[in-house]
């Protein structure tokens, strides 16, 4: 993995990364995620720093315009028609790759629902995700993609958004997806290389992609974006993260050994086996990135 770019660590049991969820950079006190998941969940912290994480989705180097063709690497042209995903448990990255605890909050600064927060790219609001810090200097960011494993067995029958059945995320049997993308591929022109499948997609981006977890074991992965990241004493400061869709795509398609995998009741469809390839594929791939 590159010095200053994003990967992802594999899933631990706990849904922590198997970093530790306390200490943190300049003494900061013990602090951890709540436990459970409340609607209104108590705050990590009082006071702190917001830290404005700007997602910006890309694909070959360039913006992944959203409901708009784009031109893949591979010459063919992907017109993405829906992106969600979710992040929990977000931290910054102290010396040493302790991980220090941070509150998901809302515009007005309060923890956001079941402290998670919720990107669709419908909406433009959902692209900033807002942190409150403790001042000092760290070495990048880390978060779930996805949701901790008290939120994925929760029922969103009963929840508010973002874990309601509006979100489009639920997925019977398993709990919620972590992440969604669909859209639709047309193969390169004649003689720009490439390679068709029957369904209209290519063999390095599929058409669907849908990565999630179940409910009796925890598999949200954990992500780190490594690069420095010095958090002012007040006021506020941003940054923007790259979500690489290469990566997804090359991860979604990967060969990936799938041994173990068990899947959900019902007929198991190629965007669910795609989902399940970019989750064991994570630790090797470079999906989040700060940009310039």
């Amino acid at each position: 993995m590159a010095p200053g770019t994003g990967g992802a660590g594999g899933s631990q049991p706990d849904g922590s990364g198997g970093a530790s969820s306390t200490g943190g950079a300049g003494g900061q006190a013990e602090a951890s995620w709540p436990s459970g998941c409340a609607e209104r969940p108590a705050p990590i912290r009082t006071e702190g720093t917001i830290v404005e994480i700007a997602f910006e989705l890309v694909l070959g180097d360039k913006p992944f315009l959203f409901g708009e063709p784009n031109v893949a690497p591979d010459g063919s042209t992907v017109t993405p028609l829906n992106v969600r995903y979710y992040v929990s448990h977000a931290a910054l990255i102290g010396a040493g790759g302790d991980l220090v605890p941070v509150d998901i909050v809302g515009p007005d600064g309060a923890p956001a629902p079941y402290g998670v927060h919720f990107y669709n790219a419908e909406d433009p609001g959902s692209a900033t995700l807002r942190l409150r810090a403790p001042a000092g200097s760290y070495e990048g960011v880390s978060f779930i993609w996805g949701l901790h494993q008290a939120c994925n067995v929760s029922r969103p029958e009963t929840n508010v958004a973002p874990l309601s059945e509006a979100s489009q995320m639920t997925w019977p049997h398993t709990g919620y997806l972590f992440l969604r993308y669909e859209g639709t591929v047309a193969p390169p022109a004649e003689g720009e290389g490439g390679s068709a499948d029957p369904e209209g997609g290519t063999a390095s981006v599929p058409p669907a992609v849908h990565m999630g977890g179940n409910l009796l074991m925890d598999l949200a992965p954990r992500v780190e974006v490594r690069g420095a990241l010095s958090v002012p004493a007040s006021g506020s400061m941003g940054k923007v993260v790259r979500i690489v869709m290469d990566e997804v795509f090359g991860g979604a398609t990967a060969d990936v050994d799938m041994t173990g995998f068990v899947p959900p009741p019902g007929p198991v469809g190629d965007e669910l086996l795609a989902g399940e390839r970019l989750r064991r594929g994570l630790p090797d791939l470079t999906v989040f990135a700060f940009g310039p």
